[in-house]
């Protein structure tokens, strides 16, 4: 199984990228908030899920570990297949995720794509004891460190990566919008 890629962003498509690696483009659906940091020629590294069926197969790509463990609880969910579980780390990423579960938020879950009451309620049900199991819980522990390594992911040194983060806002609570703001203040 592909566990990781490291290359360069050759295309930036719909909901994927194409990541050339050793003279391969290997096309990889990643979530919103990857896509929307992503440059082409940019060196990245993604963790990956290598999903494979009758059909074929496909990769999906995350930035974090933790997207990694959340997406693959969303798949041992009855009727959530891969597309299903991107469509809800894309509304409810890992942390606001947990807190739907433990909240039983359904109106959350049903504004996803593909996702209705019945599908929702599932979801709520079966994550409740899932994330019991891993350290992956109502509030996730440091988003600095995964803020850190999705930036180093992107070419910062970890002391870079440190300084940008400690000069933004206190408000900021979920790793997108750490590195929403880097960008932000950086292009900006």
């Amino acid at each position: 199984m592909i566990a990781s890629l490291t290359g360069t962003v050759n295309e930036i498509e719909d909901k994927s990228l194409v990541l050339g690696v050793s003279g391969v483009g290997y096309r990889v659906s990643v979530l919103g908030s990857m896509l929307a940091v992503a440059k082409v020629g940019q060196e990245l590294v993604v963790r990956t899920y290598h999903h494979t069926n009758d059909s074929g197969q496909s990769l999906y790509g995350f930035a974090t570990k933790e997207d990694v463990q959340v997406f693959e609880l969303l798949l041992t969910v009855p009727s959530v297949g891969p597309r299903t579980a991107m469509n809800i780390l894309d509304v409810a990423p890992p942390r606001t995720l947990a807190q739907a579960v433990a909240s039983k938020d359904i109106k959350l879950l049903t504004k996803v794509s593909g996702v209705g009451r019945k599908t929702a309620e599932r979801i709520l049900v079966e994550l409740k004891e899932k994330f019991k199991d891993t350290p992956i819980t109502g509030v996730v522990a440091d988003v600095g460190e995964e803020a850190i390594s999705v930036l180093t992911n992107m070419g910062y040194t970890k002391s870079q990566a440190q300084e940008v983060l400690q000069k933004l806002p206190d408000n900021i609570d979920t790793v997108e919008e750490a590195v929403k703001a880097v960008l932000q203040n950086q292009n900006g």
